[in-house]
């Protein structure tokens, strides 16, 4: 079974979880985001090419995890991986807020890791049903 939205946040905030695959990579997708804001653009490729690589994790363990989907399901825009990714560069900037960031900014962002959160659960149980897919490409 995959993990479920409020375990991935929990991971987000670094509190111990179950092991699990997704989780372990859900984790350290959110250190490489932080340590992301913090380095210079002209020294992330290393950061990137090892995110690209917890994301291709991500999405072979589901493919060999989760059941077939059926002949009419719809394909999801996104891979999981790419979503776990995407939910981990909004906890990384939700939780580690810029010092003197305006309400606002924290409060946005919170909103958006919610509903993004909110769309990883749906998608896990879409395909937990076995009603939706997942697009097949690289990072």
């Amino acid at each position: 079974m995959l993990p479920c939205r409020d375990g991935l946040l929990a991971v987000f905030r670094g509190l111990p979880h179950d092991d699990h695959p997704i989780l372990d990579a859900a984790r350290e997708l959110a250190q490489l985001h932080e340590l992301r804001e913090r380095t210079p653009l002209s020294e992330s490729a290393p950061i990137d090419r090892r995110r690209a690589q917890l994301m291709r994790a991500i999405d072979r363990w589901v493919i060999l995890a989760a059941p077939v989907p059926c002949a009419a399901a719809d394909e999801h825009c996104e891979t999981l991986g790419g979503l776990v990714d995407r939910l981990a560069r909004h906890s990384a900037k939700a939780f580690v807020a810029p010092a003197g960031a305006p309400d606002s900014v924290c409060h946005d962002e919170w909103v958006r890791l919610d509903d993004l959160a909110d769309t990883y659960q749906r998608l896990v149980d879409d395909l937990w049903a076995g009603v939706r897919s997942l697009p097949s490409h690289t990072y």
